[in-house]
This record gives structure tokens, sequence and C-alpha cells, in this order.
């Protein structure tokens, strides 16, 4: 795996400054309502628990809102594996090679061209005459 700047931990933490500290929050409300139950002091426990909940709340929806940026940003930016076809060079270089003959075909190519050739000659469904596919009747 390569890291680079959006894999690597600190990467992330710069990127997405909001997570971590939603993550902090949340972790800081837990053990303040874990406190509030050893103690039991369960106001203080309520408390820590509501305020888990609202700060892993705000850490999810930090992630989803890094997550459409992050979308936006991919389908802006121009894939760079993609190139234009340019089919008017395609087409005037097949009618070339159509005017050429099979002077430039592989000969690969023309053998299996060939061999195909016979088998369809060869097979029933291509025959010419139809009723020579079909069983004689008894």
């Amino acid at each position: 795996m390569v890291l680079n700047s959006s894999t690597s931990i600190t990467g992330r933490l710069k990127e997405e400054p909001l997570v971590a500290v939603g993550t902090v929050a949340t972790m800081a409300a837990f053990t303040y309502a874990s406190i509030g139950v050893y103690r039991r002091r369960f106001k203080q426990s309520q408390w820590g628990m509501r305020g888990r909940v609202i700060m892993q709340g705000l850490t999810v929806a930090a992630l989803v809102g890094y997550g459409f940026m992050r979308n936006k940003e991919v389908e802006k930016t121009p894939k760079l594996d993609a190139r234009p076809i340019n089919w008017e060079r395609l087409e005037r270089e097949a009618r070339e090679a159509e005017q050429q003959g099979s002077e430039k075909v592989d000969p690969a190519i023309a053998k299996l061209t060939a061999k195909l050739a016979k088998q369809k000659e060869a097979a029933s469904v291509f025959a010419a005459d139809p009723s020579a596919t079909k069983p004689a009747d008894k």
C-alpha cells in the first residue's frame, strides 16, 4: 500500500480535522458518563451519555460532509487515463487496411480467420440447404 497525504494518519488529520476533534469529544463525554456511573451520580452519567450521543452524531455528520466534499472534488478533476477517441482517424486507418488487403494482416490472424471460415462452412447451422440439418423422419 502506498502512503500519501490522503492515506497517512497525519494527512487525514490535516484534511479532516473535525473528525479527530469529534472523536476526542465523544471519548471525553463517554469518560465523563463512565465516571458518573462509577460514583453513582446518575445526573452526571445522563449528561455524559447525552453528550456522547451528540458528539458522535456530529462526528458522523463531519465524516459524511467530508465524503461529499471529496466526491465533488473527484468529479471535478479530469480523468487522466481517458483519452478522446479520434473516430475519423480510426475509420481512415480501417479503410486503408481494407484496401491493402491481406498484405499487412498478421499470419496468425489470417490462419485463424481461414480456420473459422472452414468451420462455418462445415457446420450444419451454416449450411446452405436447411433441409440438410433436419433429422430424417421414421
